[in-house]
C-alpha cells in the first residue's frame, strides 16, 4: 500500500516519460553512458501498442492516460478495449519481450486484473501480461527521491519526528505496570461517565489527565517515576470507590478492580 496521495499526471508524454524513469529505478538498469528503458519512437509514429521498452529485461510497457474524473466502469470498459487492441498490435513488434505491462493513471482495479489473467489464458500468451494502476504505480514512485522530485516536485513528505526514548525508572519502561495504570484510569473514567449521563455530560478524559500529571509532577503517564506505582494506584482505587457506581458495589461486597497481581494473571474484575 502506498504511504502518500500522489496525483495522477495529466499530460501524456509527461505519464510515458515519468514511467520509462520508473521503471529504470525498479529494475536498476542505469548504466555508465545509457539508460536501457527508453520511450519508443514519438507521438505520429506506428508504435505497434508499445510506449517504453528494455531490450535488457525483455520487458515492454504501454502507457494509458486517463481521465480519473469519469466514471469507473467507462475508465475500465476503455481500458479493456486498449488492452485488446495493443495485444493485437504487439504482434507486429521487431522487439523480443517476455513482459507486457499496461500501466494507467486509473487506479489498481480487481476487475481489470481478472481481465488480464483471464485473456493470457485463453489466448495462451508466450508473455506475462500485466496490469498495473496507479495504486501500484506510486507505491513504487514514493520509494525514490529522483522520480519524486522530478515529477512531484510540490510534494513534500512529512518528517518523521524522532522517538523520545523514555528516561530510565520511567512508568512507561514497565509495560505491564503501564498496561494496569491505563486499565484503572479507564474503569474510574467509564463509571465516571455512568454518572455523567444523568447530566447529559461528558468525562473529560484530558483533565483527568492532566490532574494526574500534576498530582504525580510528570508530563505524561508514561513519564511518572515507577517509584510512585504504589502511590498511584491507590489513588486510582480511592477515586474508583468514589463513584456513585463504585460505592453502589462496594455496598454489596463486590470488588470494584483486579489487584495488580489478578491483572498480571489474566484475572479481570468485571
Amino acid at each position: 500500500m502506498a504511504k502518500y496521495q500522489l496525483p495522477p499526471l495529466k499530460d501524456e508524454k509527461l505519464f510515458e516519460e515519468f514511467i520509462c524513469d520508473l521503471f529504470n529505478v525498479i529494475e536498476n538498469t542505469n548504466t555508465y553512458n545509457n539508460t536501457d528503458f527508453q520511450t519508443f519512437g514519438v507521438k505520429g509514429q506506428n508504435q505497434k501498442g508499445i510506449d517504453v521498452f528494455s531490450v535488457q529485461t525483455k520487458t515492454v510497457i504501454q502507457c494509458k492516460l486517463k481521465d480519473i474524473r469519469k466514471k469507473d466502469t467507462e475508465l475500465r470498459k476503455n481500458l479493456i478495449e486498449d488492452i485488446t487492441l495493443d495485444l493485437e498490435k504487439v504482434k507486429d513488434l521487431k522487439i523480443e519481450f517476455d513482459r507486457f505491462i499496461l500501466a494507467s493513471t486509473f487506479r489498481d482495479d480487481t476487475k481489470l486484473q481478472e481481465f488480464v489473467n483471464e485473456i493470457r489464458n485463453q489466448q495462451n500468451l508466450s508473455f506475462h501480461l500485466y496490469y498495473w494502476g496507479w495504486d501500484t504505480i506510486i507505491k513504487h514512485a514514493e520509494q525514490s527521491e529522483m522520480i519524486l522530485k522530478k515529477y512531484f516536485p510540490e510534494f513534500k513528505p512529512k518528517s518523521v519526528k524522532p522517538k523520545i526514548e523514555l528516561p530510565d525508572g520511567a512508568l512507561g519502561k514497565d509495560l505491564t505496570k503501564k498496561n494496569y495504570i491505563s486499565y484503572l484510569i479507564k474503569r474510574y473514567g467509564d463509571w465516571k461517565q455512568i454518572e455523567l449521563n444523568r447530566k447529559n455530560e461528558k468525562f473529560n478524559w484530558a483533565s483527568f489527565n492532566k490532574h494526574i500529571m500534576n498530582e504525580f509532577k510528570a508530563t505524561g503517564i508514561n513519564y511518572i517515576d515507577i517509584r510512585y506505582f504504589e502511590k498511584l494506584v491507590e489513588y486510582l482505587n480511592n477515586r474508583i470507590d468514589k463513584t456513585t457506581f463504585g460505592r453502589n458495589r462496594k455496598a454489596k461486597d463486590v470488588k470494584n478492580y483486579s489487584t495488580f497481581e489478578e491483572f498480571v494473571n489474566g484475572v479481570l474484575v468485571d
